[in-house]
């Protein structure tokens, strides 16, 4: 829903600001709008990032979950169904309909955040200002959505029509897109949204057969003549799906089935499918699989989209290659944990085909660099190392500050990239965790000459590396790889330029590291 104090429609004076509406209408032209997304946790960050509680969804998963909203989304709007009204019944003329149209919108994850905030928490989504007000991010050039619960009957709300932020409580495309559509200056399709081919698919009803739409029954249905739609072939009257309906509230069943009714009582619309919109503007259960976005209301959104204060929403307007987004984060909880590595999060970058992460000490002198890998980016995690005198890898030291940066490039050859500053506190390792989530199975053969094999088991997805350690001297990276699923695997290693000597084979998993000794002859 919008907020209803704040709607506006664009002057013609302010149209076409930064791009030409009709040129990038006719030429779907994908027009990429910053959005940054939000979970909330208690003040000791546990719980679920899941608004209504119905799924555990950890802090751990908030990038992932984050980046996999924005891309059904996005498959959403590259879907778009024409709308489904029955010409002759809503008075159009046949020639009128017009078949599914391109929507250039897209949306770039620009941030995550995750706020670890009781007040916050159980604040109720119906106050979308309050939200953008004290956690919106970038608010001039960056939209802001909110994961939270909306205390009532709604699942989310815009903080105008159009505005720059909306809460949600789950995490449908459909929601998403509903109220980013309220963002970008749509209405409500069931209401007069001052667009002209969104037909008002809806009805008001006789509950009690009486010849008249006037009663008020105020503990059941309300008042008769209320615009009502259908949100499927039944409708937000019944009770869970069922036919039956007590209009007045009273306890007493007045329908046993509305599906079918005795005269003097007229057809139920929703038994229809003629009645049930699936305009993504609508209340519709149809808008999660098939919603549609009509000519007029892409010309709204771009026409809204043209000015001056939007234009400063968007990423990038491109025919081609989807612009690359880093994102590097590092969770609140991080630097409390004893899992024996330090983790900064990769994974909400998007179109990165391939990426690399740089660190530089205080100074701005260079500690270390991945070098190019390839996409998409997940973790780099920081360990100890496994030879003595067992410092940090890679050189880090703890109780310095280090600036990470993130480089992302997608398949054309496009770069972006994100940096963040944090304190290296130290890895706290203890004893007794984890269970072991990795293990070398089998290393052979031992002593080794030309080829080196190894099988390893994993219980869970994750950044693998696995490296050469002679006594002196750097580690050799022989593979890396982010492992997607937990399973037994097995690599071969071409080793005929590692010189003689004894090494440690160390398998690294996100931080977790595993050694053997072993001989080259």
């Amino acid at each position: 829903m919008p907020d209803s104090l704040s709607v506006y429609h664009v002057p013609e004076s302010e149209l076409n600001h930064c791009f030409n509406v009709d040129s990038i209408q006719q030429q779907c032209t994908k027009v990429w709008l910053r959005v940054n997304v939000h979970f909330f946790l208690d003040d000791d960050c546990e719980g679920t990032l899941d608004p209504l509680g119905v799924e555990n969804i950890p802090i751990e998963d908030a990038y992932e979950t984050a980046e996999d909203i924005i891309k059904r989304a996005n498959e959403a709007l590259d879907n778009n169904y024409k709308q489904w009204v029955q010409i002759p019944l809503w008075g159009f003329a046949p020639e009128d309909e017009k078949p599914e149209q391109c929507v250039p919108i897209r949306y770039a994850l620009s941030g995550v955040y995750v706020w670890c905030n009781t007040t916050a928490k159980n604040t109720t989504g119906g106050a979308p200002y309050w939200f953008q007000s004290n956690f919106g991010q970038y608010t001039d050039t960056e939209y802001n959505a909110f994961f939270v619960e909306w205390i009532g009957d709604a699942t989310g709300q815009a903080n105008g029509q159009p505005g720059n932020a909306f809460t949600a409580e789950n995490f449908g495309a459909s929601v998403f897109n509903h109220e980013m559509g309220h963002v970008l200056d749509l209405g409500h399709s069931f209401n007069d949204d001052m667009v002209d081919d969104t037909p008002q698919v809806g009805f008001r009803y006789d509950y009690n057969c009486d010849g008249d739409k006037i009663d008020n029954f105020s503990l059941g249905i309300g008042w008769e003549g209320e615009w009502r739609q259908c949100w499927d072939n039944l409708s937000r009257d019944f009770y869970n799906g069922n036919r039956y309906l007590d209009y007045d509230g009273d306890g007493a069943i007045d329908y046993p089935d509305l599906c079918d009714m005795a005269a003097p009582c007229l057809f139920y619309p929703c038994c229809s499918w003629d009645y049930v919109d699936n305009n993504i503007m609508a209340y519709s259960r149809y808008n999660e699989c098939c919603a549609a976005y009509t000519e007029g209301q892409i010309t709204r959104i771009l026409e809204n989209l043209s000015t001056d204060t939007y234009c400063k929403y968007i990423e990038e307007i491109t025919s081609d290659c989807p612009p690359p987004m880093a994102n590097i984060h590092i969770l609140p909880t991080e630097a409390d944990k004893d899992d024996c590595s330090y983790c900064l999060n990769l994974s909400a970058s998007m179109h990165d085909e391939y990426y690399k992460v740089d660190f530089f000490k205080s100074n701005g002198d260079p500690l270390y660099t991945t070098g190019w890998l390839s996409g998409p980016a997940n973790r780099f995690c920081i360990s100890k190392s496994i030879r003595p005198p067992y410092n940090y890898n890679y050189g880090f030291q703890a109780g310095q500050s280090y600036t990470a940066k993130l480089t992302v490039e997608n398949y054309c050859g496009d770069k972006t990239e994100e940096e963040i500053t944090f304190l290296f506190e130290g890895v706290g390792c203890d004893p007794e965790y984890p269970e072991q989530q990795v293990a070398i199975t089998n290393l052979y053969p031992n002593p080794f000459t030309n080829a080196l094999q190894v099988d390893y088991e994993t219980q869970k997805a994750g950044h693998l590396n696995l490296w050469l350690a002679p006594a002196s001297g750097p580690d050799i990276l022989m593979h890396s790889e982010y492992i997607t699923t937990p399973g037994s695997y097995q690599k071969s290693l071409s080793t005929s330029s590692i010189a003689s000597g004894v090494y440690y084979f160390i398998l690294e998993l996100d931080g977790e590291l595993i050694a053997e000794t072993i001989l080259k002859i």
